[in-house]
């Protein structure tokens, strides 16, 4: 499997994550052409399929070979460039605010009861609407794309290594929407020249532009984190209990990759936030790589 390899050779890069700011921001995945090529038009089974659209509410899956892939055109095709295809992932928004006036407080942004602004209004007087479903179609058609990802046993002919893999599930109950994976030898020595408690301000700033993009609301940059901890770790951190991404063996080598995992993934915007942390620490590795 690719992440396991990953800790001990260096593998020819199959894909690799970015990140594009804008309105939306979009998180970028570049996969090389030969992955695509031997998953053209191949689908998980239909229990499989059939499985989610019920538990998560999803509409069509798209397989490779086509504009779009996943669920609800999770991931857009948009360009071939040097042997990799670029799929963009669009950030949906989750809070909307309508232009109907608030059902409890009347329009009026208060909550007479409490002396305090209406918590179902945010005290905006205007009806707030939340909308879970792209998110929920985004991290599912992560999840069987990094499943087909692992198990993919060719080495690709790029030249450049692969940074990190990652494997995400997609689930419905708390603390099931889990991102782990390996860090690949470059990355790992790369990360090495930092002092330990580095922090990258990079990392934090994007983050939390997205949070505050996905709940159309500001948020203070401490609720987000990435840094160097001890032994050459990498922390990445955002808001919820303890959730972030850890590391998964206490000792590293200098020559050797590593395994990570997380900690309190509730939903799937949390996954969502985290992978955004990722891409852009692969963003700045690759510059230096």
């Amino acid at each position: 499997m690719l992440e396991f390899e990953m800790t001990r050779e260096r593998v020819p890069c199959l894909y690799e994550l970015s990140f594009k700011k804008g309105n939306p921001p979009v998180l970028v995945l570049r996969i090389h052409n030969d992955f695509l090529e031997a998953n053209k038009g191949c689908s998980p089974t239909q229990t499989m399929l059939g499985y989610m659209r019920e538990e998560h509410n999803l509409g069509e899956f798209l397989p490779f070979g086509g504009e779009y892939f996943g669920f609800d055109e999770a991931l857009k095709k948009v360009k071939t460039e040097d042997q990799f295809t670029e799929f963009n992932i669009e950030i949906p928004v989750y809070r909307k605010e309508t232009a109907e006036k608030c059902n409890y407080c009347k329009g009026e942004g208060w909550d007479k009861d409490l002396q305090l602004s209406c918590s179902w209004c945010d005290g905006t007087k205007h009806k707030i609407l939340y909308d879970w479903k792209p998110f929920i179609a985004i991290s599912a058609s992560l999840e069987l794309l990094t499943s087909l990802t692992e198990i993919f046993n060719k080495k690709t002919s790029e030249k450049k290594y692969q940074l990190m893999s990652i494997r995400t599930t997609c689930g419905k109950k708390s603390g099931r929407f889990p991102i782990g994976g390996s860090y690949g030898i470059d990355f790992c020595n790369w990360l090495a020249t930092f002092p330990e408690g580095h922090q990258f301000s990079r990392v934090v700033q994007t983050m939390a532009e997205v949070h505050a993009h996905i709940y159309s609301q500001e948020i203070d940059f401490y609720d987000f984190e990435a840094y160097v901890g001890s032994n050459d770790w990498l922390v990445i951190g955002c808001p919820g209990d303890a959730c972030g991404i850890h590391r998964s063996d206490e000792f590293w080598e200098p020559g050797e990759g590593k395994v990570f995992s997380c900690h309190n993934l509730d939903n799937a915007i949390q996954q969502i936030e985290l992978l955004i942390g990722l891409a852009v620490m692969s963003d700045e590795a690759r510059k230096e790589i």
